[in-house]
């Protein structure tokens, strides 16, 4: 009696850990700030402020200035059919200083300085509760500014990458069901293949080989959720004792390593788009792409790691394949409710 319920016990909280959070996936809130010192004879501080944000973001939602500082013209223009770029020329007084605080990236993202000499300064922003905010620079101090080492820009991707995964909970919901698929060897491979097809449109996409709206994307990426939820389900039904269903090579390891690959391929444009919409510097393409590769890779594993001790832990108790039909269930829904959520929003 107390092994049955000790069993249940763990299979709610497993169930929790699997399923709910699932239910929060979102687009990745990220964008760029640019800020363009302009030289301007009249009194003051002036310089435009450009904000490229992905396509379901808002552009109009307002941005707050410090005080001194007044916007004197605003325009917005469509880039490519993936990003809205915002522009401000603004007026600061010289004594001005505060904060810009906006209501885009509160996930992060990528702030430049381009300064009249022709030097450009960037940071990382860490984004907020309500968006990213920095503070009025010090054009002066900006213009001393040595450029970022590889060692810290390669480690800045490779955390932006991990990061992007951790958040990205369609994603993680995808490679869960991979795991809920297989296990041992047969789960590397699949994972190995998940690996090469996002890696390969990861690249083709940034380097600017393959150019795709990343709305039907993401809404590929959602029903790719469905897809493979639906596989563990019927793969976890076989394996219980009951005769199979009439799935023939689709049974197959061959055939589920070339499904996940396909699916990587449109994950890996996803990944394109958040490390595109930084608007990476020409000279850190090679180390950006690279490192945020390989943060996506230790994100996964992370994931999957975790994934499979909690496995091990149900195993224990004898109640692995029940627990993975109900979290099998509660994914594939997750992944059909996304699936028609982003197809209206097409």
């Amino acid at each position: 009696m107390v092994v049955k319920r000790l069993r249940w016990q763990l299979a709610g909280v497993l169930f929790f850990l699997f399923s709910v959070p699932v239910a929060l996936a979102h687009y990745m809130d990220l964008a760029q700030f640019t800020l363009v010192q302009l030289n301007v004879e009249d009194e003051g501080l002036w310089f435009r402020f450009d904000a490229s944000l992905p396509v379901n973001l808002d552009p109009d939602l307002p941005v707050s200035w410090p005080d001194g500082c007044s916007v004197l013209e605003r325009d917005e223009r469509v880039d490519n059919g993936n990003a809205v770029t915002v522009s401000f020329d603004v007026n600061c007084e010289e004594t001005s200083s505060g904060l810009i605080r906006t209501r885009w990236g509160r996930d992060g993202g990528m702030l430049e300085l381009h300064l009249l000499d022709g030097s450009i300064a960037s940071t990382m922003l860490s984004g907020g509760r309500f968006g990213a905010e920095f503070s009025l620079p010090d054009w002066e101090a900006a213009a001393g500014q040595e450029p970022a080492g590889f060692m810290a820009t390669a480690w800045r991707y490779l955390v932006l990458g991990t990061e992007h995964v951790l958040i990205g909970l369609d994603h993680l919901a995808f490679v869960l069901c991979l795991a809920m698929l297989a296990r041992g060897i047969s789960l590397l491979w699949l994972i190995s293949a998940f690996t090469l097809g996002h890696s390969i449109s990861l690249a083709l996409a940034y380097l600017g080989v393959v150019n795709v709206p990343i709305v039907p994307v993401e809404a590929i990426i959602a029903l790719s959720v469905v897809f493979m939820a639906r596989e563990a389900l019927l793969a976890n039904s076989a394996d219980n004792g009951r005769a199979p269903t009439a799935r023939g090579a689709a049974n197959s390891q061959r055939w589920r390593m070339g499904i996940t690959a396909g699916f990587g391929l449109i994950h890996g444009l996803g990944f394109a788009s958040v490390l595109g919409g930084l608007g990476v510097s020409a000279a850190d393409t090679v180390v950006a792409l690279l490192f945020f590769n390989i943060g996506v890779e230790v994100g996964q594993l992370m994931f999957v790691a975790t994934v499979l001790v909690l496995l091990a832990l149900l195993r224990k108790v004898h109640f692995d394949q029940k627990m993975i039909r109900a979290s099998a269930f509660a994914v594939g829904g997750m992944g059909l409710f996304w699936t028609v959520e982003r197809v209206m929003g097409i």
